[in-house]
């Protein structure tokens, strides 16, 4: 009984970090969008509020896009397209998310260039060593979500 309990604490911590990460992800894309295309206009939030929904969809759909074996057949070259998007939204999202953590580490001010490369030229070794690995952390959390959903998790971390 003792480690029925222990193993559900240790789901329950997983799972939370595993969330709270993604909502990190989230806000990063979204913020991360904005920040790239340098406008709060009503069409550039709109644009960032999609953008980032359809990531995280994406990314929660993981596990269903690519668990599938590829046939040749007429959903096979459908499967290889939609491998392609997701593919796609997860460069997207690392990229977003990579330049809005790297734009509130770095100094930015108003007339500082918002490119990915002058951010994180701004950054110290440590700094972006930092970035980087919260940036891919975060990035990936939404797609392990999506293997362990259905997973017996506590076997997995016995």
């Amino acid at each position: 009984m003792r480690q029925s309990k222990s193993g559900s604490l240790r789901k329950l911590v997983l799972m939370a970090a595993l969330q709270l990460s993604t909502v990190w992800d989230l806000i990063t894309t979204l913020l991360g969008i904005l920040i790239i295309l340098d406008s709060r206009n009503l069409v550039a939030v709109c644009l960032a509020v999609i953008g980032t929904l359809i990531v995280v969809a994406f990314s929660f759909a993981t596990r269903s896009i690519w668990r599938k074996r590829q046939h040749f057949s007429a959903y096979g070259f459908q499967l290889v397209g939609l491998r392609l998007v997701w593919l796609m939204a997860l460069m997207v999202d690392l990229w977003t998310s990579l330049t809005c953590n790297a734009w509130f580490i770095s100094a930015n001010t108003p007339n500082t260039s918002i490119a990915l490369g002058n951010l994180l030229g701004q950054l110290t070794l440590g700094q972006l060593i930092i970035v980087v690995f919260v940036t891919l952390v975060t990035g990936v959390s939404p797609i392990v979500m999506s293997y362990l959903r259905d997973q017996d998790i506590d076997s997995l971390l016995s």
